[in-house]
């Protein structure tokens, strides 16, 4: 919906998944969206080196959310929540509530 304004698709689904869950992680994006691992993992990095995201390890998983310090954050978010908004709803049951965490380590199956 707003790819055209990002220049890229991958980079839309990062960006509104992160705004609907509040992080998210290079491999359940990959998987919901059925992407190219490398290709979301690249999306993130840029985003995180422009300053709109930021990383944290646990344990083997990267996570990322919005860096509180980025001066249009306000502005983003504004305009993902409105895309969110007027998404159709097979769309937004589909990509975006299937939350899903990584698994702790060593937890039983």
């Amino acid at each position: 919906m707003i790819e055209n304004l990002l220049g890229n698709q991958t980079l839309e689904k990062i960006l509104l998944s992160v705004e609907r869950y509040g992080n998210c992680y290079a491999c359940n994006i990959s998987k919901t969206f059925d992407l190219s691992l490398y290709a979301v993992q690249t999306q993130l990095k840029k985003m995180e080196l422009t300053g709109v995201l930021v990383s944290k390890l646990y344990g083997k998983v990267r996570i990322y959310e919005f860096n509180p310090r980025y001066a249009l954050l306000k502005e983003l978010r504004a305009l993902l929540s409105k895309t969110l908004e007027i998404l159709p709803e097979k769309e937004i049951k589909k990509y975006y509530m299937n939350r899903t965490r990584p698994r702790l380590q060593n937890k039983p199956l």
